[in-house]
């Protein structure tokens, strides 16, 4: 992707993409979209989750950034998102580095930040008025170069930062991610619903798993998995769909995690062909750390 400057602040601007290689992670992604994605395709938060969502780069060592260009396929319908760029040095500490504002995406897009050193760049997506490839209004990213002062040599290259966290602390967490299947038709698989926990040890999820499909789709079936992180993988009860049918199926499940311990939870899903099942696929998984 081409990097666009204004004429005035040419000479002031690297030619070096700051976030090319460099670790990314996400608040969330859907199938085959994740951030690792993002150079090759897209990134896209999990299918329905709720904003506000998040992508992030550690760009390995503190660096002076002034400018950020951001991209969407270009096949796609214009698209308009509203985003807050944050800093942080740790990975889990962020400022706000330019506030909350409406960006579009043509597209392409750059945004000039006042020039800050810093390890780690966040976007938080909290709208988007331009639906994506499925009419779902998501976070999408296709492009995510971060630029810095011209000249500025790197500093030393700091230890990996851990991936970042999604703390839970005494009381309640929602939980919204979903996938998408298409081995015969067009099957839609989601969970909706809230993690607590007492602030011990006990936790709980309570929500709804719902799955509907195309008319041409035969039977799909999907259940959510969760544990610790040192666990095997858990099952909650099924439900399925087929022949455009829409189902949903209340879902309860109980556990313990001490502090500090992380507990993992996706979806998994089978798709049923004319003469054979096609294999388990299982959604991006979501972690947790009790807090």
């Amino acid at each position: 992707m081409a990097l666009e400057k204004d004429d005035a602040i040419v000479s002031l601007v690297s030619d070096s993409d700051l976030a090319a290689g460099r670790q990314m992670w996400a608040s969330s992604s859907s199938q085959g979209h994740g951030p690792d994605q993002l150079t090759t395709s897209w990134w896209e938060s999990a299918y329905k989750a709720p904003l506000p969502q998040w992508i992030q780069v550690d760009l390995g060592s503190r660096r002076t950034v002034n400018r950020l260009v951001l991209g969407t396929p270009a096949n796609w319908p214009a698209q308009s998102q509203t985003l807050t760029v944050e800093g942080s040095e740790d990975g889990s500490t962020f400022t706000t580095l330019v506030a909350s504002a409406r960006y579009d995406f043509t597209p392409q897009t750059a945004i000039d930040l006042p020039e800050v050193s810093t390890r780690c760049i966040r976007l938080v997506f909290t709208a988007n008025n331009g639906p994506g490839p499925w009419g779902e209004r998501g976070a999408f990213l296709s492009g995510f170069e971060v630029y810095g002062l011209a000249g500025e040599q790197p500093g030393e290259e700091g230890p990996p930062l851990p991936e970042p966290k999604i703390p839970v602390g005494p009381g309640r967490t929602s939980l919204s991610f979903g996938t998408q299947r298409s081995f015969v038709g067009s099957v839609w698989l989601n969970f909706s619903g809230e993690l607590s926990w007492d602030g011990t040890g006990s936790y709980t999820i309570d929500g709804t798993l719902k799955a509907s499909s195309s008319s041409d789709a035969r039977r799909s079936t999907v259940w959510l998995e969760y544990g610790g992180e040192s666990e095997s993988w858990k099952k909650s009860d099924e439900t399925e769909t087929s022949l455009g049918s829409s189902q949903s199926l209340p879902v309860r499940l109980t556990g313990n995690l001490a502090p500090g311990e992380k507990l993992e939870v996706r979806l998994g899903s089978w798709q049923a062909g004319v003469f054979n099942i096609g294999p388990v696929e299982n959604s991006e998984k979501r972690q947790y750390v009790i807090s």
